[in-house]
């Protein structure tokens, strides 16, 4: 495509998701919910404004976008901070996962007969959009125990989901008859795209960290805004080179490298770099969610049949309950057990990413059933996720802007 008509196409996108996040937000949806109506209204699905070609050429700022909201989820990962609750929150997140799977998976091989796709939705089910949680979470400037409990869930849920879709995917591969079961592709392959994730996060974050604490904290306090600002963009896009190249996590990566270095500063220097990469990130945001509505065609939802709508119904269930056991296990407040499953309910980036792989794997019959039930189920939680969440912090009493709007 001509870059100066993909130039085009994001202005275009920027304006026109710009316009319906302010339309959504006036009859009271979140503005992300605006931002992918948009996209599906001038995607190549409905009007064709931009067309399939375009879309395709818009991977790298998606992938750039959610590397930023990863590796900010990884910053708030503060071990001082989560120190008194990190086995809560592994327990809730592990809990969780466990639930969220088994009823996938038992309810898709009792209704519908098919192992191999019971294996295959139930890898794809747990994952939960970090992109949606933070946009949502920073545009109502929530606070509270339920916002503190999800954030860090997020990241660990999305660690958790990348191993378990290695290991049941290969089973659902194997059953649908494409390849042999073997330790190398059932564990080994997931645990190395894993590992090598979080070592290279760690690395890069360790040197982002010790670049802070010797050289730019010798600045002054408006060099080091710019200073956090160039240097963190330079990292985070350095990370979705690596993970792209060498075929690693695109949210594990950024995120552990987000850890790594808030642990190195302190509380001053964290604000700083905050604020740095919230006022660069919001026309990101924008393109980003209006991009995800572009990929969404309504008509998968007919295409896909009931086992979509029972796909979606599971996996609620699942992450609804498998949050409230989790969190009465660790006797959480109950607010948290309330409202923390219908927080995590988001679909996107980290699933897509995830049905690409299975389906470059799959039999081309049964890739194409897994594609429209997943389009589906990403197509409504892309919707009602953020609507869910943003309603959830309110009624927990955690969104400081629908407080005020009240007072």
């Amino acid at each position: 495509m001509n870059p100066y008509e993909l130039l085009l196409s994001l202005s275009i996108l920027l304006l026109i998701g710009f316009l319906f996040g302010k339309l959504a937000e006036a009859v009271k949806l979140p503005e992300i919910t605006g931002y992918i109506l948009a996209g599906v209204l001038i995607g190549p699905y409905a009007l064709s404004l931009i067309d399939m070609q375009a879309v395709e050429s818009f991977e790298v700022i998606t992938n750039v976008v959610l590397a930023i909201i990863a590796y900010q989820i990884g910053t708030e990962l503060f071990f001082p901070k989560l120190r008194k609750n990190a086995g809560r929150i592994v327990v809730i997140a592990t809990v969780h996962a466990v639930f969220t799977i088994l009823v996938v998976l038992s309810g898709i091989l009792l209704f519908s007969g098919e192992m191999w796709l019971a294996f295959a939705l139930a890898g794809m089910a747990v994952a939960s959009a970090p992109a949606p949680v933070m946009a949502v979470i920073k545009k109502i400037r929530a606070k509270g125990i339920v916002k503190s409990t999800i954030v860090p869930v997020v990241g660990v849920l999305d660690i958790m989901a990348v191993i378990m879709f290695g290991l049941l995917s290969s089973v659902a591969i194997s059953l649908a008859g494409s390849q042999s079961l073997t330790v190398q592709t059932t564990l080994l392959t997931p645990l190395y795209e894993v590992g090598l994730s979080i070592a290279i996060g760690v690395i890069l974050g360790a040197v982002l960290g010790m670049a802070s604490r010797h050289l730019i904290c010798k600045f002054t306090k408006n060099e080091q805004y710019i200073a956090y600002l160039s240097v963190g963009i330079a990292f985070i896009m350095a990370s979705v080179w690596i993970a792209h190249e060498f075929h690693l996590s695109m949210i594990l990566l950024p995120l552990t490298m987000g850890l790594t270095f808030t642990n190195f500063i302190g509380k001053e220097t964290f604000d700083l770099q905050t604020r740095a990469l919230d006022n660069f990130e919001v026309p990101l945001i924008i393109l980003f969610f209006t991009i995800a509505g572009l990929k969404l065609a309504p008509a998968t939802l007919v295409q896909a049949g009931w086992i979509a709508l029972l796909f979606i119904l599971l996996r609620i269930v699942g992450k609804v309950f498998g949050s409230f056991i989790g969190s009465t296990l660790t006797r959480c407040p109950m607010r948290v057990r309330r409202y923390s499953g219908l927080c995590l309910l988001s679909q996107g980036g980290v699933t897509i990413g995830m049905l690409v792989a299975m389906s470059a794997k799959l039999p081309t019959e049964e890739a194409q059933i897994v594609q429209a039930i997943i389009l589906a189920s990403i197509l409504v939680f892309e919707i009602i996720g953020p609507i869910l969440l943003k309603r959830s912090l309110e009624q927990a009493g955690e969104s400081r802007e629908w407080l005020n709007k009240e007072t």
